[in-house]
């Protein structure tokens, strides 16, 4: 296979197992992410094993990568997914297989048509059985009224011991670029139709790089079959946003870098998982750290005034400190679930550091020269980190998704110049530091005061 097919193995597999138990915990759930990660890994690796499959086997894997929303029926009452699936491979099959320019207008029509109709079936306008849409709709609706965002209380269900679950009344617990931003749809009734709007500008993004990269024919398809925003739009999960606004920048950061710096802004200024993605391209890009570190700064001086307002301490605790304080969950996706299902100890948080720090040197040790090389290796990360965190669920499994569509689109387009691809000037000091350290140290058979048998 080549480093593509690894990639949409991946996606494929990840998407079942998000869809599986709606990014609950189940060992069939489980062992899906186990393998995407390992086709994830092979799509990383410099010689991925086996022949390049046959175009039809391509379409094959794009057509069930469609079908796998007709799992939204299994927690549901709505047999429409059947229908929205059907859609969608219909599209995918006109598109792949019928190269005239009506016919592929046509399947995008079906594929919108499959969102809007999975969409409009599962939005009850303005509510929604969770809390992250109570979060975001108050504090927006706070903001229109000339109220602090962080001021309303919302009903949270929390785990506030081992085992222990109880209501808690939280205030909203991400960065006030949200309800700015979300302020104007809150007047619509609803703030979801930023999520959608978000749902179509990460597809954008990615179309847009497909075509620099020669990629349009299999990316296009992978946009229109991609099951996952339909779920992150009903739960209004924050991180479509978040990645609507990180995929602009990847896109971007090289031909128009002003608009890029401020999508990522945006994205920092949200919500702080969005960190994890930006491990690699900041290790290596030259461009990427000038622009996050500007776009840092930005976000921070947009957040400042809402921290003061709110209190340092209780804004703080609002945005990490509830996250910090609080308890593993035991229905996440992730391996302490899997672990306390069969009554064994968790993993303590030393043994996932070193998990995640194994992972990230195995990712940051190879020099990307594609995107599709950049962000196959962010999905891995990704991927490795939420599944030795204290919970997962479907929207922080979203993020490598959304990376892997990201990496089927770039495959092998040039990341950047050679020489803009290169570690922080201080990373390449503290390593000649300890070679020059190293080097200090009298070898082995060489150590005054001690003998080896065998040797002279």
């Amino acid at each position: 296979m080549t480093r593509s097919d690894c990639r949409l193995f991946s996606l494929l597999v990840l998407s079942a197992a998000v869809l599986l138990d709606a990014g609950y915990f189940s060992i069939l759930a489980l062992a899906c992410v186990l393998l995407s990660l390992a086709f994830c890994f092979n799509g990383f690796s410099t010689t991925p094993r086996g022949p390049a499959l046959p175009r039809w086997a391509g379409i094959l894997l794009v057509v069930c990568l469609g079908a796998s929303t007709g799992l939204y029926d299994r927690k549901l009452d709505h047999p429409v997914f059947l229908v929205t699936a059907a859609l969608l491979v219909g599209a995918v099959l006109l598109f792949s297989l019928v190269r005239a320019r009506v016919a592929r207008a046509t399947a995008l029509a079906l594929a919108a048509l499959a969102g809007a109709v999975g969409i409009a079936v599962t939005i009850t306008w303005g509510t929604a059985g969770i809390d992250v849409f109570e979060f975001q709709q108050s504090a927006s609706s706070a903001l229109l009224h000339g109220h602090n965002p962080y001021t309303p209380l919302v009903v949270s269900p929390q785990v506030v011991a081992p085992g222990v679950s109880t209501l808690l009344h939280l205030h909203f617990p991400y960065g006030p670029i949200l309800p700015v931003l979300e302020a104007p749809f809150r007047l619509l009734g609803d703030i979801r139709v930023l999520h959608i709007l978000a749902a179509l500008i990460t597809g954008a993004a990615v179309l847009t790089l497909a075509r620099r990269a020669g990629t349009i024919d299999r990316a296009a398809c992978v946009v229109m079959a991609f099951p996952l925003s339909v779920g992150m739009v009903m739960s209004s999960w924050v991180d479509i946003i978040t990645m609507a606004f990180l995929a602009v920048w990847l896109v971007n950061f090289r031909s128009h870098p002003r608009v890029a710096t401020v999508a990522l802004a945006l994205a920092l200024g949200a919500k702080p998982t969005t960190l994890i993605a930006l491990v690699p391209i900041f290790f290596w890009s030259v461009r990427a750290r000038r622009q996050t570190v500007i776009a840092a700064v930005a976000a921070a001086l947009f957040v400042v005034p809402f921290a003061f307002a709110t209190g340092l301490s209780q804004f703080y605790f609002n945005v990490l400190g509830v996250q910090l304080d609080v308890f593993p969950r035991f229905n996440a996706l992730t391996i302490d679930t899997f672990l306390k299902t069969f009554s064994l100890p968790i993993l303590p948080f030393a043994a996932s550091a070193i998990v995640v720090a194994a992972a990230t040197i195995l990712v940051l040790r190879r020099r990307p020269s594609t995107y599709g090389d950049l962000l196959t290796g962010t999905a891995i990360l990704a991927t490795v980190s939420f599944l030795v965190a204290k919970w997962a669920y479907f929207n922080y499994y979203y993020i490598p998704a959304v990376l892997l569509v990201l990496a089927i689109a770039g495959d092998s387009l040039p990341l950047d110049v050679p020489e803009m691809i290169r570690p922080p000037a201080l990373f390449l000091r503290s390593v000649d530091w300890l070679r020059a350290a190293a080097g200090r140290f009298p070898r082995g058979s060489s150590v005054p005061g001690i003998s080896f048998p065998g040797r002279q």
